[in-house]
C-alpha cells in the first residue's frame, strides 16, 4: 500500500434507516408540541390584548363624551355671577305648622264623611267548595251582618 486508499462505503444498513426514521419521527413529535403550545400562548395574548385595546377605548370614549358633555353645559347654560341664589324655606317651624295646617284640614273633612261599613268590604276565598255550599255561607253571612238581608239583591 502506498498511502493512497479507500474505504469502502457501501449502502446503507436497514440499521440506520431505521434509527434515521426514528430520529425523523422524534423531530416532528417535538416540532408539534412546541408549535401546539407556541399557537396557545400566541392565542392567549392576543386574547389579552384585545380586551386591553377595547377596555381603553371604552375608557377613552367615555372621556370624550364627558368632556363633551362639559363643554357644552358650559357654552349652554353659563353660570352668570349675578343670578340670585334661590330661596330656601330652611325653617323647620314653619314646616310643621304647615302640615299641622294639612292635617287639621284633612281630619274636618273626614269627620262630614259617614263611617265606613265594615260589611262591603269582605274579602272571602272558597276553596274547594261547591256551589251551593258557598251560597249558603254568603246567607249566613248576610243574616248575621243585616237580619233582613241584602234588599238591592247584592252588592253594596
Amino acid at each position: 500500500m502506498d498511502g493512497a486508499h479507500t474505504h469502502g462505503h457501501g449502502p446503507i444498513g436497514l440499521g440506520e434507516l431505521v434509527v434515521l426514521a426514528l430520529g425523523v419521527v422524534l423531530a416532528a413529535d417535538i416540532l408539534a408540541r412546541v408549535l401546539t403550545l407556541l399557537l396557545v400562548v400566541l392565542a392567549v395574548s392576543g386574547g389579552v390584548l384585545m380586551a386591553g385595546l377595547i377596555g381603553y377605548l371604552v375608557f377613552a370614549c367615555r372621556r370624550y363624551q364627558q368632556a363633551t358633555t362639559l363643554e357644552a353645559a358650559q357654552q349652554l347654560w353659563p353660570v352668570m355671577p349675578e343670578d340670585p341664589s334661590r330661596a330656601v324655606n330652611a325653617d323647620p317651624v314653619t314646616l310643621r305648622q304647615a302640615i299641622t295646617e294639612l292635617q287639621a284640614q284633612l281630619w274636618a273633612t273626614r269627620a262630614g264623611l259617614p263611617p265606613a261599613d265594615a260589611a262591603r268590604h269582605q274579602h272571602l276565598h272558597f276553596h274547594g267548595l261547591t256551589p251551593e255550599q258557598v251560597a249558603a255561607i254568603i246567607a249566613e253571612l248576610q243574616d248575621l251582618q243585616r237580619p233582613g238581608g241584602w234588599q238591592d239583591g247584592g252588592s253594596q
